[in-house]
């Protein structure tokens, strides 16, 4: 395999001065959010069920897939104008058995929809029947929901121990792709219907967790430190070739934060960069049509003490949405979800989840109903296990919190 060496960035040093001053500029305090946002930060129940744990949605078929602690592989729905679940345990059809739950996950991951041409269908992992459960036994699958509605299941990896991770998401893709696991935790992607285009990621170390798959393009996106400051790159995936994106100042997806890259609606289709930098500021970068350059435009900082974790984005109404988990000092568990928008002029930065318990909260998930959009996540009471926050006794089930986006 031909790994080219990285893009250099030197050809791009004297921008750094006119990209600080970029950033200062857009700095978003708290202060700086609009006097007339009226929001109250809220939270209802949606599912009591306290093992319906890391739900993935599926927009376009109203559907969460998601793994119970025995391994069986559910779908379940949701009503696309009141944005419950129906049912409301989640269970609302098997598709699979024996495979990789949530609590022999470590860095597995459960199931994930992938966009294709026939529609979202799911990626994940399962163990091979009659084995034990563990890494080398694993392989991959994509299951499909046939005419009749009936799903069935197809294994990627028949003959190679391989851990599903990630997937593309480009509705209507024709070539879609898959980032995954070995047992030894070496990262690979490939093509879902050619495995032969499987390649080892062997410039990624299996340390670094801050990679996802870039929309509207076929590339990878990562951290890597340069000169003591991590940056974001991106790996072209039919050329082999990473580059660097960012080249300022402050560390990029550090620890609990990935770099997304997407097209942005309310710029016209151009490409952005959303990364969190030195744990606590959203910022993020615009790619102006007809230039490679990546020059920041909205920048927001958490309140001081605060640090973010698991970044999501989604686009509502033309414009652009950034969720995460926030963790307060001096807790070690996320208690809060925010949101921002990526308009320097209209700053929209804010906690949306409720204060009135004290909670663990994790893993959010967008849905957008006819409503509005809104943010799902499991919520814990820590208290049960201090020790251990996000246990499985300590869950309270599936809550959502109403962002305040409709109409915008």
């Amino acid at each position: 395999m031909r790994l080219d060496s990285t893009v250099s960035g030197s050809s791009k040093r004297p921008l750094r001065a006119a990209v600080a001053a970029c950033i200062a500029s857009l700095t978003v305090g708290l202060t700086a959010l609009p006097a007339a946002a009226q929001f109250t930060p809220n939270e209802t129940l949606v599912s009591p069920n306290p093992g319906l744990i890391d739900a993935e949605f599926s927009q376009s078929r109203a559907k969460i897939a998601w793994t119970d602690s025995k391994g069986n592989l559910w779908l379940g729905g949701v009503n696309r104008d009141t944005g419950a679940f129906e049912p409301a345990s989640g269970k609302g059809q098997l598709i699979a058995t024996g495979t990789v739950d949530r609590l022999n996950m470590f860095m597995w991951n459960g199931p994930e929809w992938i966009s294709t041409a026939s529609g979202e269908q799911i990626f994940y992992s399962y163990y091979l029947p009659g084995k034990l459960p563990i890494a080398v036994n694993t392989r991959m699958a994509i299951a499909s929901e046939g005419p009749s509605g009936a799903w069935t299941s197809q294994t990627l990896s028949p003959e190679s121990a391989r851990m599903s991770h990630i997937a593309s998401k480009n509705p209507g893709d024709t070539n879609p792709h898959i980032k995954y696991l070995d047992p030894q935790q070496r990262q690979y992607w490939r093509n879902v219907n050619d495995p032969g285009s499987e390649q080892l990621l062997s410039f990624i170390p299996q340390s670094t967790k801050s990679w996802r798959f870039a929309s509207g393009m076929r590339a990878l996106m990562y951290a890597a430190p340069v000169a003591g400051t991590q940056q974001v790159f991106r790996y072209l995936l039919d050329t082999r070739i990473s580059e660097q994106l960012t080249f300022d100042s402050g560390a990029k997806d550090t620890d609990r934060t990935v770099p997304w890259v997407w097209q942005a609606p309310e710029f016209g289709g151009d490409f952005v960069l959303s990364t969190v930098v030195d744990g606590s500021e959203l910022r993020v970068y615009r790619q102006f049509a007809g230039t490679s350059q990546w020059t920041p435009i909205y920048s927001a900082f958490l309140p001081a003490g605060s640090t973010a974790g698991s970044p999501e984005w989604f686009t509502y109404n033309g414009k652009s949405y950034v969720y995460m988990v926030v963790y307060v000092s001096p807790y070690t568990f996320p208690t809060e979800i925010w949101i921002s928008n990526i308009d320097a002029a209209n700053p929209l930065f804010r906690r949306i989840t409720s204060d009135s318990f004290f909670r663990a909260r994790n893993d959010p998930e967008v849905f957008v109903t006819t409503r509005g959009p809104l943010i799902y996540y499991n919520r814990y009471d820590p208290s049960i296990d201090p020790a251990h926050p996000l246990c499985g006794d300590c869950s309270e089930g599936v809550y959502r919190a109403d962002p305040g986006l409709a109409g915008r």
